[in-house]
This record gives C-alpha cells, sequence and structure tokens, in this order.
C-alpha cells in the first residue's frame, strides 16, 4: 500500500512537473509578444509601409509632377479669386 501510495505521489509529481514547464514556456513567450507589443506601439502606424510603386520612364513621373504643379496652380488662383470676392464684400 505504501509503494503505491509513493507510486502515485510520484506521478503526480511529474504531472505537475510538466504542468509547471508548459507553464513557464507559456510565460516566456507572453512576455515576448508583451515586448513586440511595446516596441510596436511606439512606432507610427505606417511604420511598416513601403512605397512599391515602380516608374517604367522618367516621362511617366514628369507627367505626374507636371499634373501635381497645374493642380497647384489653380488651387492658388482659385485661392485668388475668393480672396477677391471677400475684398470686395468688406468694401461695401
Amino acid at each position: 500500500m505504501a509503494e503505491s501510495f509513493l507510486e502515485d505521489q510520484l506521478k503526480r509529481i511529474r504531472e505537475l512537473s510538466e504542468r509547471m514547464s508548459r507553464a513557464t514556456h507559456d510565460a516566456a513567450e507572453l512576455s515576448e509578444e508583451l515586448a513586440r507589443n511595446r516596441e510596436a506601439s511606439h512606432q507610427g502606424p505606417l511604420h511598416e509601409v513601403r512605397d512599391l510603386r515602380t516608374y517604367s520612364s522618367s516621362t511617366e513621373s514628369g507627367l505626374v509632377l507636371n499634373e501635381s504643379k497645374e493642380r497647384s496652380q489653380s488651387d492658388a488662383g482659385s485661392s485668388r479669386r475668393h480672396t477677391a470676392r471677400e475684398s470686395s464684400r468688406r468694401r461695401r
């Protein structure tokens, strides 16, 4: 009877040891994950975003630049017109 009791105790100790080993491993993984999350929270939302656009020739990129210049010039003209309207209202 004493032998079966000791065998049961030994079996329980082994099971508890395995559970503790798994818990320790899981805790280490959790600590690593928390460290990664902390590090990621210090970076901006676009930290890992990369510009993967490719331009086949310099003329394509030149067209994009010309379009943006035209847009900015037309925007500047509309703001001048808006300012002119406001100043004429003030004079009345």
